[in-house]
């Protein structure tokens, strides 16, 4: 009994640690996410992202184009780097952090529902389905953060309409680099 009341004691402290704010939604559009994310207070959260000036460089993976050769892909990814930027700079505010609207996550495009969005403690899984004219892109988002740092894998496929089978890689790292500005962009 008394071992027992020293392992939950000693537990204990552990446990609290994933008391962190986490959001987990299925099914959900661009609204609902937003919602969700200000009510859980996750980015709020000591552990999120700071806000300020946010340093982050992209790398294509791949660009997979159908009924075009894999030579076509490579040379439109390398066209693609020499002409943006290594490291491109934005600004997150304190107010985006505190209430995050529907296009922070979505963007305008009200055809887009999440499959599933995890975010908190660190790490973030989203899969996002867009529909539009007979045509579906599916989006794939997993990351870790930290009040200074993320890095996100993305993946983009497309089916149906005329960018059926069209894919897309990508990685991007990103770090605070102080505060905003005003010239970021």
């Amino acid at each position: 009994m008394r071992t027992s009341l020293w392992m939950i004691a000693a537990l204990l402290p552990l446990a609290a640690c994933n008391n962190a704010p986490k959001v987990s939604l299925k099914n959900a559009n661009g609204n609902q996410v937003a919602q969700a994310v200000q009510t859980s207070g996750v980015m709020a959260d000591s552990d999120f992202m700071k806000p300020g000036a946010w340093a982050s460089n992209v790398a294509i993976q791949q660009i997979v184009i159908p009924g075009m050769p894999a030579e076509f892909g490579d040379k439109m990814k390398q066209m693609i780097v020499q002409h943006q930027p290594k490291t491109t700079t934005h600004c997150l505010t304190a107010d985006q952090m505190r209430k995050p609207k529907e296009g922070f996550f979505a963007g305008a495009d009200q055809s887009c529902r999440y499959d599933h969005f995890t975010m908190g403690r660190g790490k973030i899984d989203i899969r996002m389905v867009c529909s539009n004219e007979g045509s579906t892109q599916t989006t794939e988002m997993t990351g870790s953060y930290t009040p200074e740092t993320y890095a996100m894998q993305l993946a983009s496929k497309a089916d149906g309409g005329p960018q059926a089978g069209m894919v897309m890689q990508m990685h991007v790292d990103a770090r605070r680099i102080g505060e905003c500005t005003g010239k970021e962009g």
